[in-house]
């Protein structure tokens, strides 16, 4: 449940976003006021606590959104949140737009998994090779996965591409085990 709500607040402020295409700058305001949401647990009593007056709250907001240098547009959305007592939601509302935002401006993230730190030039390489693929730009996130032998695993929505030396040796496996 808590993730249809989020997608209805994300698909809103994506509808107020396009008129301008700053989907970029106000995600990346999103994510700054979310990481001091996460990091700061006063933050949240305040935000959470029903014994604190709502202009109390939403003064607070506005201190720490002008510190922030939210927009207008930003402030405003997290004004909607605070309000309807959703910032508890903010990771997933967050998430959401990021889905959204990607989607109008023609990025597509790749989440790749390797048994080690890849070297810039290998990290530009996969970007270079995942933009033909998918005939848009991505955007990669790296994570590493000491289960890997070798070789890599991308993943891009629900399709995974497992190159990795486990993948290939499952394969031949099962390769074997039909004949």
């Amino acid at each position: 449940m808590p993730t249809v709500v989020a997608n209805r607040y994300a698909r809103a402020l994506a509808d107020v976003v396009s008129s301008t295409g700053d989907y970029r700058k106000v995600l990346g305001e999103l994510e700054d006021f979310g990481a001091a949401y996460r990091e700061s647990v006063e933050l949240r009593e305040i935000c959470e606590t029903p014994a604190i007056v709502m202009a109390q709250k939403l003064a607070v907001l506005q201190t720490i959104a002008a510190r922030l240098g939210s927009s207008h547009t930003t402030l405003n959305f997290l004004r909607v949140l605070m309000s309807h007592y959703r910032l508890p939601m903010m990771d997933e509302v967050i998430h959401a737009f990021r889905n959204i935002a990607y989607a109008q401006m023609g990025i597509v993230q790749v989440k790749i998994s390797s048994p080690s730190d890849l070297s810039k030039e290998q990290q530009e390489l996969l970007q270079a090779q995942f933009n033909l693929l998918t005939h848009k730009q991505s955007e990669l996130e790296f994570h590493l996965d000491g289960g890997l032998i070798g070789g890599l695993v991308a993943q891009i929505g629900s399709t995974v591409y497992d190159g990795s030396v486990r993948g290939q040796l499952e394969r031949i496996r099962e390769r074997l085990v039909e004949r």
